[in-house]
Protein backbone atom coordinates (compact mmCIF):
# COMPACT_ATOMS: atom_id res chain seq x y z
CA UNK A 1 0.00 0.00 0.00
CA UNK A 2 1.41 3.38 -0.98
CA UNK A 3 2.00 6.18 1.47
CA UNK A 4 -0.67 8.83 1.84
CA UNK A 5 -0.76 12.36 3.23
CA UNK A 6 -3.33 13.60 5.72
CA UNK A 7 -4.07 17.32 5.58
CA UNK A 8 -4.50 18.62 9.16
CA UNK A 9 -5.55 22.11 8.11
CA UNK A 10 -9.25 21.41 8.59
CA UNK A 11 -8.49 20.14 12.11
CA UNK A 12 -6.44 23.27 12.86
CA UNK A 13 -9.25 25.44 11.53
CA UNK A 14 -11.70 23.71 13.87
CA UNK A 15 -9.34 24.35 16.80
CA UNK A 16 -9.05 28.03 15.90
CA UNK A 17 -12.84 28.36 15.49
CA UNK A 18 -13.28 27.12 19.05
CA UNK A 19 -10.50 29.32 20.42
CA UNK A 20 -11.50 32.57 18.72
CA UNK A 21 -14.70 34.46 19.42
CA UNK A 22 -15.46 38.16 19.81
CA UNK A 23 -13.53 38.33 23.09
CA UNK A 24 -10.39 36.97 21.42
CA UNK A 25 -10.68 39.34 18.44
CA UNK A 26 -10.93 42.21 20.93
CA UNK A 27 -7.93 40.77 22.77
CA UNK A 28 -5.87 40.90 19.56
CA UNK A 29 -6.60 44.62 19.14
CA UNK A 30 -5.83 45.35 22.79
CA UNK A 31 -2.61 43.33 22.66
CA UNK A 32 -1.53 45.06 19.44
CA UNK A 33 -1.90 48.45 21.14
CA UNK A 34 0.20 47.35 24.13
CA UNK A 35 2.90 45.88 21.87
CA UNK A 36 2.97 49.01 19.69
CA UNK A 37 3.40 51.21 22.75
CA UNK A 38 6.04 48.97 24.33
CA UNK A 39 3.80 48.24 27.30
CA UNK A 40 3.28 44.47 27.07
CA UNK A 41 4.46 43.47 30.57
CA UNK A 42 0.82 43.25 31.67
CA UNK A 43 -2.07 43.05 29.20
CA UNK A 44 -5.60 42.82 30.68
CA UNK A 45 -7.44 39.60 29.85
CA UNK A 46 -10.80 39.99 28.11
CA UNK A 47 -13.30 37.33 29.14
CA UNK A 48 -16.15 36.02 27.04
CA UNK A 49 -19.49 37.35 28.22
CA UNK A 50 -17.84 40.28 29.97
CA UNK A 51 -16.99 42.53 27.04
CA UNK A 52 -18.57 45.51 28.78
CA UNK A 53 -15.60 45.43 31.15
CA UNK A 54 -12.88 45.57 28.50
CA UNK A 55 -10.57 48.61 28.26
CA UNK A 56 -11.59 51.51 26.03
CA UNK A 57 -8.33 51.02 24.12
CA UNK A 58 -10.00 48.17 22.23
CA UNK A 59 -12.41 50.58 20.54
CA UNK A 60 -9.58 53.01 19.80
CA UNK A 61 -7.68 50.25 17.99
CA UNK A 62 -10.76 48.99 16.15
CA UNK A 63 -11.39 52.50 14.86
CA UNK A 64 -8.09 52.18 12.99
CA UNK A 65 -9.51 49.09 11.31
CA UNK A 66 -12.51 51.06 10.06
CA UNK A 67 -10.22 53.77 8.69
CA UNK A 68 -9.48 51.19 5.98
CA UNK A 69 -13.07 51.70 4.85
CA UNK A 70 -12.48 55.41 4.28
CA UNK A 71 -9.08 55.10 2.61
CA UNK A 72 -10.33 52.36 0.28
CA UNK A 73 -13.53 54.20 -0.58
CA UNK A 74 -11.40 57.11 -1.76
CA UNK A 75 -10.16 54.79 -4.53
CA UNK A 76 -13.65 54.08 -5.84
CA UNK A 77 -13.82 56.85 -8.39
CA UNK A 78 -16.89 56.31 -10.57
CA UNK A 79 -17.26 52.58 -9.95
CA UNK A 80 -17.92 51.82 -6.27
CA UNK A 81 -20.03 48.74 -6.96
CA UNK A 82 -17.34 47.23 -9.16
CA UNK A 83 -14.73 47.92 -6.51
CA UNK A 84 -16.75 46.14 -3.80
CA UNK A 85 -17.41 43.21 -6.13
CA UNK A 86 -13.65 42.82 -6.66
CA UNK A 87 -13.18 42.52 -2.91
CA UNK A 88 -16.03 40.06 -2.49
CA UNK A 89 -14.74 37.78 -5.25
CA UNK A 90 -11.19 37.99 -3.90
CA UNK A 91 -9.47 39.60 -6.88
CA UNK A 92 -8.52 42.56 -4.70
CA UNK A 93 -7.61 42.35 -1.00
CA UNK A 94 -7.25 45.68 0.84
CA UNK A 95 -6.96 43.90 4.19
CA UNK A 96 -3.83 41.88 3.50
CA UNK A 97 -1.44 44.66 4.52
CA UNK A 98 -3.33 45.23 7.78
CA UNK A 99 -3.25 41.56 8.79
CA UNK A 100 0.43 41.14 7.87
CA UNK A 101 1.61 43.99 10.09
CA UNK A 102 4.24 42.55 12.50
CA UNK A 103 2.36 44.04 15.46
CA UNK A 104 -0.88 42.26 14.45
CA UNK A 105 0.97 38.99 13.82
CA UNK A 106 2.66 39.20 17.23
CA UNK A 107 -0.64 40.09 18.92
CA UNK A 108 -2.36 37.06 17.39
CA UNK A 109 0.54 34.87 18.54
CA UNK A 110 0.32 36.30 22.04
CA UNK A 111 -3.41 35.57 22.22
CA UNK A 112 -2.84 32.03 20.94
CA UNK A 113 -0.25 31.32 23.65
CA UNK A 114 -2.59 32.60 26.37
CA UNK A 115 -5.49 30.55 25.01
CA UNK A 116 -3.33 27.43 24.76
CA UNK A 117 -2.28 27.84 28.38
CA UNK A 118 -5.88 28.12 29.54
CA UNK A 119 -7.52 25.57 27.24
CA UNK A 120 -4.80 22.92 26.91
CA UNK A 121 -2.39 23.63 29.75
CA UNK A 122 0.53 24.26 27.37
CA UNK A 123 3.37 26.45 28.65
CA UNK A 124 6.83 27.64 27.67
CA UNK A 125 8.35 26.41 24.42
CA UNK A 126 5.60 23.87 23.92
CA UNK A 127 3.00 26.64 23.83
CA UNK A 128 5.19 28.79 21.56
CA UNK A 129 5.69 25.95 19.07
CA UNK A 130 1.98 25.13 18.96
CA UNK A 131 1.09 28.82 18.55
CA UNK A 132 3.48 29.09 15.59
CA UNK A 133 1.84 26.04 14.01
CA UNK A 134 -1.65 27.47 14.43
CA UNK A 135 -0.72 31.04 13.49
CA UNK A 136 -1.57 30.84 9.74
CA UNK A 137 -5.10 29.62 10.49
CA UNK A 138 -5.55 32.26 13.18
CA UNK A 139 -4.34 34.99 10.79
CA UNK A 140 -6.84 33.80 8.21
CA UNK A 141 -9.64 33.94 10.75
CA UNK A 142 -8.59 37.44 11.79
CA UNK A 143 -8.54 38.47 8.14
CA UNK A 144 -12.11 37.22 7.76
CA UNK A 145 -13.19 39.18 10.83
CA UNK A 146 -11.61 42.41 9.59
CA UNK A 147 -12.72 41.88 6.00
CA UNK A 148 -16.35 41.16 6.82
CA UNK A 149 -16.72 44.14 9.15
CA UNK A 150 -14.92 46.65 6.96
CA UNK A 151 -16.67 45.50 3.77
CA UNK A 152 -20.08 45.96 5.40
CA UNK A 153 -19.03 49.40 6.59
CA UNK A 154 -17.78 50.33 3.12
CA UNK A 155 -21.02 49.19 1.52
CA UNK A 156 -23.15 51.29 3.88
CA UNK A 157 -20.87 54.31 3.57
CA UNK A 158 -20.76 54.13 -0.22
CA UNK A 159 -24.55 54.22 -0.44
CA UNK A 160 -24.74 57.23 1.87
CA UNK A 161 -21.95 59.08 0.06
CA UNK A 162 -23.69 58.61 -3.31
CA UNK A 163 -27.07 59.58 -1.81
CA UNK A 164 -25.61 62.86 -0.53
CA UNK A 165 -23.39 63.34 -3.58
CA UNK A 166 -20.34 63.94 -1.37
CA UNK A 167 -17.80 62.46 -3.76
CA UNK A 168 -15.20 59.87 -2.76
CA UNK A 169 -12.18 62.15 -2.54
CA UNK A 170 -10.64 63.04 0.85
CA UNK A 171 -13.29 61.15 2.81
CA UNK A 172 -11.35 61.30 6.07
CA UNK A 173 -11.84 65.08 5.92
CA UNK A 174 -15.59 64.66 5.47
CA UNK A 175 -16.60 61.69 7.62
CA UNK A 176 -15.91 60.48 11.13
CA UNK A 177 -16.21 56.69 11.40
CA UNK A 178 -16.07 54.74 14.64
CA UNK A 179 -17.15 51.66 16.55
CA UNK A 180 -20.36 52.39 18.45
CA UNK A 181 -21.00 49.06 20.16
CA UNK A 182 -19.29 45.72 20.83
CA UNK A 183 -20.87 42.61 22.29
CA UNK A 184 -20.43 38.86 21.93
CA UNK A 185 -22.56 38.87 18.77
CA UNK A 186 -20.64 41.48 16.81
CA UNK A 187 -19.66 45.09 16.28
CA UNK A 188 -21.82 48.16 15.78
CA UNK A 189 -20.34 50.69 13.37
CA UNK A 190 -21.36 54.30 12.97
CA UNK A 191 -20.35 57.18 10.75
CA UNK A 192 -21.25 60.83 10.85
CA UNK A 193 -20.67 63.59 8.33
CA UNK A 194 -18.69 66.48 9.72
CA UNK A 195 -21.02 69.46 10.38
CA UNK A 196 -19.44 71.83 7.88
CA UNK A 197 -19.55 69.15 5.17
CA UNK A 198 -23.18 68.30 5.98
CA UNK A 199 -24.18 71.97 5.55
CA UNK A 200 -22.49 72.13 2.15
CA UNK A 201 -24.13 68.86 1.09
CA UNK A 202 -27.60 70.04 2.16
CA UNK A 203 -27.15 73.34 0.34
CA UNK A 204 -26.00 71.52 -2.79
CA UNK A 205 -28.94 69.11 -2.59
CA UNK A 206 -31.48 71.95 -2.19
CA UNK A 207 -29.97 73.79 -5.16
CA UNK A 208 -30.20 70.65 -7.27
CA UNK A 209 -33.82 70.07 -6.22
CA UNK A 210 -34.72 73.65 -7.21
CA UNK A 211 -33.02 73.21 -10.59
CA UNK A 212 -34.79 69.90 -11.18
CA UNK A 213 -38.14 71.51 -10.32
CA UNK A 214 -37.44 74.44 -12.63
CA UNK A 215 -36.44 72.13 -15.48
CA UNK A 216 -39.62 70.12 -14.92
CA UNK A 217 -41.86 73.20 -14.91
CA UNK A 218 -40.37 74.56 -18.12
CA UNK A 219 -40.04 71.28 -19.99
CA UNK A 220 -42.12 71.91 -23.14
CA UNK A 221 -42.39 68.17 -23.64
CA UNK A 222 -45.10 68.15 -20.98
CA UNK A 223 -47.32 70.49 -23.03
Amino acid sequence: MGAFYVDDRSKDQSIINNMFGMAEFCQVFLTAKHIREGDDSFIPFIKRGELEKMPKEVVEEMNKMFMIALTELEKFGDNPKGFIEQMKEGSYDPFDEFIKQPVIRDAIGNVLIRKLRVSRGLRGQEAIDEAKRLLPEAQQMMRGFVGNNVTQAMDALAQKIMELDLGFDNLSDKIEAEVTMIDDNGIGFGASIKPEVAKRAQKKLKTKQKEDKKNFEFDMGWG
